[in-house]
């Protein structure tokens, strides 16, 4: 850590600084002095002060109200972290889960809300009943910038660029299992590439050509797969699957959330498919918050405990088994085991006994 220039930071009034990150948020002088608490003749002083301190003109004026200079953008992010580290230290108080009420706010992919909110809310009832939770669909075009801007508390999802201030901790690796009602598809537990490409699919696609991974996979050995459907949003594929001959591959927390929910069956997909690990990211202003560091180890928790292999074999066990095959049965197996807690960085929290 570089050494503290007490004498140099003596001649800084914090007030400038948080002057700046008002003018940056705003891009208006009037409406900054508001958000501050300050009249626009106070406001604009600091502002002149800025200028003289940095050797800079910081902004500039425009029509709508004033522009940043290159070396204004410049500062900016290391003054907001610099402002937000500061207010976290200062308003920093012990949590006790189990009677202080906090409210936070996750944004996560439908599939992972509904394969990791249930037990995330069962941890939350028995160990935490002040919690209460807001959820958002993933952002991955905003969801580093909502962290910045404190709208957002944790974000849940693949492997993305970040920047230095984001902290991250992975809790499981990814993977896919196709998905089926096995009332109406007769298949075996280890799916073939045959009937995989026989049956047609649900595709869960947002790009603009309407591929997904799977069809990249595919072209890879020059083939191609039949889709019925094709939707956005993954939580209507199981939905969708009962009572059709049809095939759906969500990642395998979805899927094994939705066999359990819906009595559908689970195999492995028949090629090999790239699948992101999942990680949790939170401003470093809040690395040190007592409430914060709960819930990220209660996410963990509830992402490495929840039981789900168990829960996979009695969905396959209660499934009615397939007609006989020429092919010898191969037993269901499944990919992409969560990280255990040995390789994740902290500690973890245990449900009481």
């Amino acid at each position: 850590m570089q050494p503290i220039d007490h004498a140099h930071l003596s001649r800084l009034d914090l007030n400038l600084l948080v002057a700046f990150d008002a003018l940056m948020r705003e891009r208006h002088v009037t409406r900054a002095a508001h958000r501050v608490g300050l009249g626009q003749p106070a406001m604009s002083h600091h502002l002149a002060r800025l200028r003289e301190l940095l050797g800079d003109e910081l902004f500039t004026r425009a029509p709508t109200g004033v522009v940043p200079t290159p070396h204004a953008q410049a500062l900016a992010e290391p003054v907001r972290n610099a402002l937000a580290c500061l207010q976290a230290v200062l308003t920093q108080r012990p949590f006790d889960p189990a009677t202080q009420e906090r409210h936070f706010r996750v944004s996560l992919s439908d599939g992972l809300e509904s394969s990791l909110v249930p037990p995330l809310l069962a941890l939350v009832a028995e160990q935490a009943p002040g919690v209460t939770l807001s959820l958002s669909p993933l952002q991955e075009a905003r969801g580093l910038a909502m962290l910045d801007d404190g709208s957002l508390d944790l974000l849940v999802g693949p492997p993305m660029e970040q920047a230095p201030h984001h902290k991250l901790r992975l809790f499981c690796a990814g993977g896919y299992l196709v998905v089926f009602d096995p009332s109406v598809v007769r298949v075996d537990t280890q799916l073939s590439m045959e009937d995989f490409l026989a049956i047609p699919h649900v595709r869960v696609s947002r790009r603009a050509d309407s591929s997904d991974a799977v069809d990249d996979a595919l072209a890879k050995l020059r083939l191609r797969r039949r889709v019925a459907v094709q939707t956005t949003h993954a939580l209507s594929v199981p939905h969708l699957l009962r009572g059709a001959r049809l095939l759906g591959l969500l990642p395998r927390r979805s899927a094994l959330a939705s066999a359990k929910a819906f009595g559908l069956s689970v195999s492995p997909p028949p090629l090999a498919l790239t699948a992101d690990s999942i990680v949790m990211r939170w401003h470093a202003s809040r690395d040190s918050d007592p409430g914060h560091r709960w819930l990220r180890e209660a996410m963990f928790l509830a992402a490495t405990s929840s039981g789900e292999d168990n829960t996979a074999t009695r969905v396959a066990a209660r499934t009615p088994p397939p007609p006989k095959r020429s092919r010898q049965k191969v037993a269901m197996g499944l990919t992409g085991e969560p990280v255990p807690p040995s390789m994740a960085r902290g500690a973890t929290l245990r449900r009481k006994s």
